[in-house]
């Protein structure tokens, strides 16, 4: 089984549009992992409410001493706290997943070993898993532009409407 860790991005989406529970469901786990750091990031937005209302969301903290040589590295050392947090989490389990969608943390995520997803990737999974039919996968699409501001590239849309 899995160790799901939502980074702030992520994470954010996804309580915005009210689907975290088909992450929950994709990887069949029984908790979704979110660092301190993305809970302290998330706690400064009207979306707290929202993500305590969550009994099975684990805040982790993580630990920072045992990957400091990362800190060397200047690309990791470039990001932001939340993706650094989740990227040490996802380095203390060997089956961990981290969500997070920007484009640079995840290739910082992937240089270290960590498989890294982002949204489109998930939803294609996800459609590919029979678990999200057409119509439904329109309509994450709409949410995620309307509630997020978030957009999909013309070919990617396209695929997950297929």
């Amino acid at each position: 089984m899995a160790t799901v860790i939502l980074d702030t991005d992520f994470l954010s989406s996804f309580l915005k549009i009210e689907r975290l529970g088909l992450i929950k469901a994709f990887f069949q786990v029984e908790s979704l992992h979110v660092p301190s750091a993305v809970y302290r990031e998330i706690a400064q937005t009207d979306l707290l409410t929202r993500l305590l209302a969550i009994k099975w969301i684990a805040v982790r903290q993580a630990n920072k001493a045992a990957y400091e040589a990362l800190y060397h590295d200047e690309a990791f050392a470039a990001l932001g706290e939340g993706e650094q947090e989740s990227m040490l989490l996802a380095l203390d389990s060997t089956d961990a997943v981290l969500m997070m969608s920007d484009n640079q943390a995840r290739r910082v995520a992937r240089t270290h070993g960590i498989r890294a997803l982002n949204i489109p990737a998930f939803l294609l999974a996800c459609k590919m898993a029979g678990m999200i039919e057409r119509e439904e996968m329109a309509q994450i699409i709409r949410d995620l532009k309307e509630k997020d501001y978030y957009k999909f590239k013309h070919e990617v849309r396209e695929a997950l409407l297929k």
